[in-house]
């Protein structure tokens, strides 16, 4: 397992001011797998020697912002998956991406 990069951390901590409850969960967080797609990188998250308690929560965050990112035309977004009280992972996706036909 891998350590969260600063995007992450800043990303996640932005996390926690809406949900306070997640911030004891930040210092046990570990990257399982970055995998790039063809919609963008899929961050993978699981806690590691973690013994507190999980809540119910279930969301999908994002504060909306435009990541830049120098020589990307249109920047990054991106969303925090929280299942079952557990960060899941990050995804992020280019700005401006269409989809032609699913």
């Amino acid at each position: 397992m891998q350590e969260l990069n600063d995007l992450e951390n800043i990303l996640l901590d932005g996390l926690t001011k809406k949900y306070p409850q997640f911030k004891s969960h930040l210092a046990y967080l570990k990257v399982v797998d970055r995998k790039l797609s063809n919609l963008g990188l899929d961050v993978q998250l699981e806690y590691e020697n973690y013994s507190g308690e999980f809540d119910e929560t279930n969301a999908l965050f994002s504060n909306g912002e435009n990541i830049e990112i120098q020589n990307l035309k249109e920047g990054l977004s991106y969303v925090i998956d929280i299942t079952a009280g557990k960060i899941t992972s990050v995804e992020f996706s280019k700005m401006g991406w269409k989809i032609d036909r699913l």
